[in-house]
């Protein structure tokens, strides 16, 4: 890595952003609201969704029949409508259109089959998933979950929750790396590619390395750890070495590509940042040391997605390229910044459909 990003001099880097803030929203107290026809139904389903360790159900997990619902003065994170069949209840049809009127997000969930009918979404229907069993095989319900919630609050989710913790750390890297990607794709990283002492341009390299540590952190929070952030960063930094071994892995990724030009290195953005995020979340969720080998399995395993989103980013940019400023306050965006100290609240709900 380039001396300007040694290891002493990174936290400089993330000092802008507001680290205090996104772990204020990781604490955001929330109820995730499960409500069916019946109660062991409901049951059911809070297990699957807010089981704990030792065999309890975290208490931000709620459950409500169809009648209880109008009552209910706590907005909540989510409700998720559990039925048994493809198509609701008269009473829980009404629980939809309150959650509406209310602007409540929702999901619905159909249990006791996986049919592809039985989960496709109907009119009005924010989402919709049809799992067996949801908590033999609560997969594809999380995912379900996690798209409907928004921004950190699923840091909140991850940390309260542990079954969410694989789910939201995964969705974490996929957003890192893909900005990372499209950060590659506007401004070209460099006009050289790091083989040998060719190092990446500085300025891109800063940009990437911020992204990465913000993931680093944000999965950490998801893991359940609630350190000073500093000393969270520190440990980061100490435990996947400085500047997140990105010279080694654009050594590795540049090895492979036998052409030259923007889509090799907006595959070294996507899958260098793909790598570390699959090993700090291997990391902060199970405890496995990084490696070498570690990383380079992952970036391996980045290559191929890496593709994939270069030339979809390619694709999309193809009438013309929207400029690297632009790009950058986008990416400022994507951050908390120091100047806003707003302090978190559940995210506003999207318009009735």
């Amino acid at each position: 890595m380039v001396s300007s990003l040694k290891l002493a001099n990174l936290w400089r880097v993330i000092s802008d952003v507001d680290l205090d803030r996104i772990r204020e929203t990781a604490d955001t107290p929330f109820e995730l609201l499960v409500v069916a026809d019946d109660r062991e139904t409901a049951e059911r389903v809070r297990a699957g969704l807010g089981g704990v360790d030792g065999g309890g159900v975290h208490p931000s997990v709620v459950t409500a029949l169809p009648a209880d619902v109008p009552n209910r003065t706590d907005v909540p994170l989510l409700v998720v409508l559990v039925s048994r069949t493809p198509e609701l209840s008269i009473a829980m049809k009404g629980v939809d259109e309150h959650c509406i009127r209310a602007r409540w997000p929702r999901l619905t969930l159909v249990v006791g089959t996986a049919a592809k009918e039985a989960g496709a979404r109907r009119v009005a229907e924010s989402a919709r998933v049809a799992v067996v069993d949801p908590v033999a095989a609560p997969g594809e319900l999380l995912e379900a979950v996690i798209t409907q919630v928004e921004g950190d609050l699923r840091l909140a989710l991850a940390s309260a929750l542990p079954i969410f913790r694989p789910v939201v750390a995964a969705a974490l890297v996929d957003e890192t790396a893909k900005a990372n990607a499209s950060f590659a794709v506007t401004t070209g990283l460099a006009e050289t590619i790091p083989v040998l002492n060719a190092p990446l341009n500085l300025g891109d390299m800063v940009i990437l390395t911020k992204n990465q540590l913000v993931m680093g952190y944000k999965i950490a929070l998801a893991a359940g750890r609630r350190d000073d952030p500093r000393s969270m960063v520190s440990e980061l930094l100490g435990v996947i070495g400085g500047g997140f071994l990105f010279r080694q892995v654009a050594r590795q990724l540049v090895g492979l590509i036998p052409v030259a030009g923007l889509v090799p290195k907006v595959v070294i953005a996507y899958a260098g940042t793909y790598a570390i995020g699959r090993a700090l979340t291997a990391w902060a969720l199970n405890g496995v040391a990084i490696t070498p080998e570690t990383i380079t399995s992952y970036t391996s395993e980045g290559m191929g997605r890496g593709r994939v989103i270069a030339q979809q980013l390619l694709a999309q940019v193809k009438g013309g390229v929207p400029s690297p400023r632009r790009t950058l306050e986008r990416l400022r965006g994507w951050l908390p910044s120091r100047k806003d100290r707003t302090p978190p609240q559940l995210a506003q709900l999207p318009p009735a459909e």
